[in-house]
């Protein structure tokens, strides 16, 4: 469930590789998604409740790295088939 909602997530912050995000089952793609969504939840949770900006800037930035790793984790998925040809 809780990868399910990073999943859908993370479509909508990377569109250009939605259907890759759609495609992925991987437990290294799942863990993210679930890892995506939990960092979310916190940064939120820390902006609405307003008591440590900081630690909201940082739970910012693991969102953006999480987003980046994924993308990477795509891509690189992406080239190993076209290299084997599968």
């Amino acid at each position: 469930m809780l990868g399910e909602i990073g999943r859908k997530r993370l479509m909508m912050r990377l569109p250009h590789l939605r259907d890759s995000i759609a495609s992925a089952s991987s437990d290294c793609m799942i863990e993210l998604f679930c890892s995506y969504e939990l960092a979310v939840n916190m940064r939120d949770a820390l902006v609405l409740g307003g008591g440590r900006p900081d630690l909201a800037d940082e739970y910012r930035q693991i969102c953006l790295e999480l987003e980046e790793e994924v993308e990477v984790v795509l891509c690189a998925t992406a080239l190993a088939v076209r290299r084997d040809g599968t």
